[in-house]
């Protein structure tokens, strides 16, 4: 009987500490997770324009991802399920608890960053934007835990 009890405790503190995860880390992990699923299921190679980390100063975070997720949907996927993980990457990445968290510098900061605008950055190949995509989103990930 006790062995019982604790397992059901055991159980009831995993899942509330599941329930602690914030928003933001549970919304990055979805798209990080849909965004795996595209990259594994891709077809032919598209130029599409990407913010590389070496280049992004700390305050155009958020204009890098703005970049991303507008040019998520221009991925060439065939699979109906890949097209459905586009659609929910763009959709996540519009929720305001990611657009707020993602910058912390003020506007006048933003300001003086002078970030690229999304059509200046170079293109790349599909794989590469996905990779470039994976990097921004582990760095914010690594940022918000």
């Amino acid at each position: 009987m006790k062995a019982s009890v604790c397992l059901v405790f055991a159980v009831v503190c995993w899942i509330a500490a599941q329930a602690e995860e914030s928003p933001k880390i549970l919304t990055l992990s979805k798209v990080m997770n849909e965004l795996n699923k595209i990259n594994h299921g891709m077809g032919n190679s598209k130029s599409l324009n990407s913010p590389t980390i070496n280049d992004l100063k700390d305050c155009c975070v958020a204009s890098a991802l703005e970049c991303f997720r507008s040019q998520v949907l221009n991925l060439s996927v065939a699979d109906a399920k890949l097209k459905r993980s586009q659609r929910i990457i763009s959709h996540e990445l519009r929720k305001s608890v990611i657009v707020k968290s993602v910058s912390s510098c003020k506007p006048e900061e933003i300001q003086t960053a002078q970030c690229k605008s999304c059509d200046s950055y170079n293109k790349v190949d599909s794989r590469m934007f996905v990779q470039n995509f994976q990097t921004l989103l582990q760095k914010i990930y690594a940022s918000q835990a």
